[in-house]
């Protein structure tokens, strides 16, 4: 495996993706593991690292690592950058991980220096990635938090997060709304339906209660329900996202993009572009050690 040129890492809050890197930066091998930042101790992320490509870690390939592996009480914690932030700042800030190997993690971003204003880690190594020195875009993650990422001639320029998949889950699971509620994703008309409604009523907590009223009018069946909350949830998100007037890109999940499209689309937005998550994590990685060597 003289080829190596890296080992990028997107170490998520629930999984752990290990990506082999040649020498013109494509991914020449990929590992998956369920061992999750939210679940380790500091101690064990040298060792989970060690278990999933100790084989690639014996050359001594450098490693660079994006995501929550740099929060706060994990392996160690990387710094959240203000905004603007491009690759060449995110790669000064890296910081290097404790112990024998050559590790580094991309610190994390916020909007201001002072207060946070928001935060997201791993979201800028692929909107980065995406998106390249001077071009602009709108990157679009949907997820548990959501995120709708500005990029300004390739620096990132602002961001908002949408706990949109949270409160899904939230509601569906632990309130009356979700009483007897299926799954989503069988129901594009009660979607639509949802989306519409959060289109024309800004008061999204009332909104929500129009779910209770249309199950006991049995104008919706339990999957039509879980559906017409997926459609609320997500039309109050397009709708209060800003918009910069750049072309978007949504990148995760095919079918939650999917959802995300349709109800853009609903909305009047143009149709975004939609992109392999996976690529543009390794893009971005890539970029990011490039500026740094």
């Amino acid at each position: 495996m003289t080829d190596t040129a890296l080992i990028g890492v997107d170490w998520g809050t629930t999984n752990l993706r290990v990506l082999r890197m040649a020498q013109d930066g494509s991914v020449l091998d990929t590992r998956f593991d369920t061992r999750g930042a939210g679940a380790l101790a500091r101690a064990d992320f040298a060792t989970v690292l060690e278990d999933v490509c100790a084989d690639w870690l014996d050359e001594g390939s450098p490693v660079l690592v994006c995501g929550m592996a740099g929060a706060r009480a994990r392996w160690i914690e990387a710094p959240y950058v203000p905004c603007p932030a491009d690759t060449g700042l995110l790669a000064r800030l890296a910081v290097r991980a404790p112990g024998r190997r050559d590790v580094r993690i991309v610190p994390g971003v916020c909007l201001t220096a002072t207060g946070l204003g928001d935060v997201m880690r791993g979201e800028e190594t692929l909107a980065l990635g995406l998106t390249g020195p001077g071009l602009d875009a709108t990157v679009i993650a949907p997820g548990t938090h959501s995120k709708w990422i500005s990029v300004q001639a390739g620096s990132i320029c602002g961001f908002r997060t949408f706990m949109t998949g949270e409160l899904f889950a939230a509601i569906r699971t632990a309130t009356i709304l979700g009483r007897d509620m299926g799954t989503a994703g069988h129901c594009d008309a009660a979607f639509d339906a949802g989306v519409d409604r959060a289109l024309s009523d800004p008061a999204l907590t009332a909104a929500l209660f129009s779910v209770r009223v249309q199950v006991l009018a049995d104008q919706l069946g339990p999957d039509e329900a879980a559906d017409y909350l997926s459609g609320l949830l997500i039309g109050a998100e397009v709708m209060a996202a800003a918009r910069t007037g750049a072309p978007a890109m949504l990148v995760g999940d095919a079918g939650l993009c999917a959802r995300y499209d349709r109800a853009m689309m609903l909305a009047g937005h143009a149709r975004p572009d939609r992109v392999d998550a996976e690529k543009a994590v390794a893009l971005g990685l890539w970029r990011l050690w490039e500026a740094m060597t």
